[in-house]
């Protein structure tokens, strides 16, 4: 599984694009500055529950999964992060265990500040700690806090603290929008091949709930059976791109090895029998897997697992119709070096670097261009892009989109759809407009002595 970095993804304000068969979901992202910093707490009894496991970007609420944090049984256990700077902080989001135990946390109280007497607990109290559900997130906000000590103070005799994430946010740190595909699936109706019990219903793997701890009822089970298999409806033909799958976290995560993606609009053998998309391979326990492939056309998604005495567990099933560009064949009009080559804008990566080797870049030339071949005619009605993050952001400014189906003058001559201002460093920035037709995008920049750099380029289609 390829995780470049987590982030938070919090209510949006920017404005979604909306097509007839894809909706975008517009989210803001920030900076966790808790994330990886050094923490410590009042008491650690096992190393399973070190102070470190709330700030490793990892959510997971099942304890015995080593994700969580645990003190022992006593008077006013705490637990601190260092943030190593003052921030101004205005948010703390909390992930409480999940396996058992949720009313432990009930009263803990926020502080933050820049001392260290009583171990930071006499720092401002910034909120206290109501109930979180098993496994439940739940955020704080309140009026900017200077501090550089975080602390989460549970008073009180014979208290255990446990915590499962702490998550910081500071309006220093830059807050960016950007509009992201809906996952289709969300809510849709599924279906399976048994359900021996209600708790493993097969509608848990699209109720937009990744626990991965079947007991908390967000998985689906099959019985022990010959080919067992789960289907969503998703109501209407879609291009899809992309599945998500994750896998069980408590035990048996073998189980999905060998588990096929198939996508289309048969329900003959129950599916079962429509386009393979993907072979799952091993998951980590309570680990997603994403598998991208190029668009099959289809209302049904299946995950068949074929073999005797099989049982097939998911615990959240995300389908994705969106960029048909991702890994299209690119070119461009001169490329100095292979490290700024045309495919980097189509390889699902962007990072903004352009050291690290996903970037495009021409020679300084008269009239570069960049060109997307998407293979067949779309109906094109959205362009992200993102712009190179380490330097030379202006460079963008007035390129211009152009879609059609001609090569004359290398494409540049097709539709011209709308033209790039100042896209910050390091930023996305995402064009709609009434649908083009064109098998081919190209970002042509005109003008003498021009260099053109693009991290990444997503195209979506009607």
């Amino acid at each position: 599984m390829d995780i470049l970095i987590m982030l938070t993804v919090f209510s949006g304000l920017c404005v979604s694009g909306l097509t007839e068969k894809q909706e975008s979901k517009c989210t803001c992202l920030s900076r966790n500055v808790a994330l990886g910093a050094e923490a410590v707490q009042s008491s650690t009894p096992s190393e399973s529950g070190v102070a470190q496991n709330a700030v490793d970007g990892n959510s997971e609420s099942n304890y015995m999964l080593r994700s969580c944090t645990h003190t022992a049984e006593e008077k006013d256990p705490w637990w601190r992060v260092d943030l190593q700077q003052t921030y101004s902080v205005t948010r703390v989001i909390i992930t409480n265990r999940g396996d058992c135990c949720e009313e432990r946390i009930v009263g803990a109280q926020i502080r933050i500040g820049n001392s260290l007497e009583n171990n930071g607990n006499n720092n401002k109290l910034a909120a206290t700690v109501g109930h979180i559900p098993p496994g439940g997130t739940e955020t704080f906000e309140f009026k900017p806090i200077e501090g550089r000590y975080v602390n989460i103070f549970l008073p009180g005799d014979n208290k255990i603290l446990t915590l499962c994430e702490v998550e910081v946010f500071s309006e220093k740190e830059k807050t960016t929008c950007t509009c992201l595909p809906r996952n289709v699936a969300l809510g849709a109706e599924a279906v399976q091949s048994s359900t021996p019990s209600e708790s493993g219903a097969a509608q848990n793997a699209v109720d937009g709930n990744s626990e991965s701890n079947y007991m908390l009822r967000s998985c689906t089970h099959t019985a022990e059976e010959k080919d067992p298999w789960w289907r969503v409806d998703l109501q209407q033909t879609y291009k899809v791109t992309r599945v998500s799958i994750t896998n069980r976290g408590d035990c048996c995560e073998e189980r999905i090895e060998g588990a096929q993606i198939l996508i289309g609009n048969s329900l003959e053998n129950n599916g079962n029998t429509n386009v393979l998309a993907a072979t799952v391979g091993p998951i980590p326990l309570g680990g997603t897997e994403t598998f991208e492939f190029k668009p099959i056309e289809g209302r049904y998604v299946n995950i068949f697992l074929p073999g005797d005495n099989k049982i097939l567990t998911l615990c959240e099933v995300e389908v994705f119709s969106g960029n048909v560009a991702l890994k299209a064949k690119a070119a461009q009009s001169s490329t100095p070096s292979e490290s700024g080559a045309a495919q980097n804008a189509v390889d699902g990566n962007s990072e903004s670097n352009y050291i690290l080797g996903s970037c495009t870049h021409t020679a300084e030339e008269k009239d570069p261009w960049w060109r997307v071949d998407l293979k067949e005619v779309h109906k094109v009605t959205r362009v992200s892009i993102t712009n190179r993050g380490d330097c030379c952001e202006e460079r963008l400014v007035g390129a211009q989109i152009r879609i059609g189906n001609s090569l004359e003058n290398n494409g540049n001559n097709n539709v011209w759809v709308t033209t790039v201002g100042l896209i910050p460093p390091g930023g996305t920035e995402t064009f709609e407009f009434i649908p083009v037709k064109g098998r081919y995008v190209n970002i042509f920049l005109p003008g003498e002595n021009k260099l053109l750099t693009l991290c990444e380029v997503q195209i979506f289609a009607d």
